[in-house]
């Protein structure tokens, strides 16, 4: 049964690899850069700082941070854990794809969905009732993940499994920052 949940999930990266056109790999290459993200965040940040009293900004700002920071350390604890390795340096699925980039680390589980997912839920969980417009942050992780599964470096269940573990984190952090909020009296 597990092995053909590994084919499966084979057979399915390959066909979403191959729905890609050479013509939008600079696209690609850019949705996937974490760094080009960065601008969006600090609007957000930026605008919680504008809306909310100072002490209770830095505090959900601070909580923002956090999550990237815990996020990414899960998913580097859990690779090195696991040592899946990509489907790009697979020899059984990499003559399969298409392969733009090839990083060398492990593919379980994917950091990019995980980190994306984590901050996207824990910010419209936090912003839903004062900015409308959060909800469409949801479109920032929808390509990223997508944009893994284009490059060939991660199995569509690396990518679920990120989304699932990402969406965890950012319902369990909005909690805690809420409890503190509400405990500490910082309004």
């Amino acid at each position: 049964m597990f092995n053909e949940l590994l084919t499966y999930d084979k057979e399915l990266l390959i066909y979403l690899n191959n729905l890609g056109e050479n013509q939008f790999n600079s696209f690609w290459v850019y949705v996937t850069s974490f760094i080009y993200w960065v601008p969006l965040l600090l609007f957000i940040f930026y605008k919680i700082y504008k809306k909310f009293p100072k002490p209770k900004a830095k505090f959900m700002i601070g909580y923002g941070i956090l999550i990237l920071l815990f996020s990414l350390l899960l998913v580097e604890l859990v690779k090195i854990g696991v040592e899946r390795i990509r489907p790009c340096n697979d020899p059984t699925v990499a003559p399969f794809i298409n392969i733009i980039i090839k990083p060398e680390n492990y593919s379980f589980f994917s950091g990019h969905a995980t980190v994306s997912f984590a901050l996207t839920t824990y910010l419209f969980l936090l912003l839903k009732k004062s900015f409308y417009w959060i909800r469409f942050l949801y479109i920032w992780p929808i390509l990223f993940i997508y944009s893994r599964l284009y490059f060939g470096v991660h199995y569509p269940s690396d990518i679920l499994t990120g989304m699932v573990i990402g969406i965890f984190i950012g319902i369990a952090f909005h909690r805690i920052c809420n409890a503190c909020i509400a405990k500490l009296r910082i309004y």
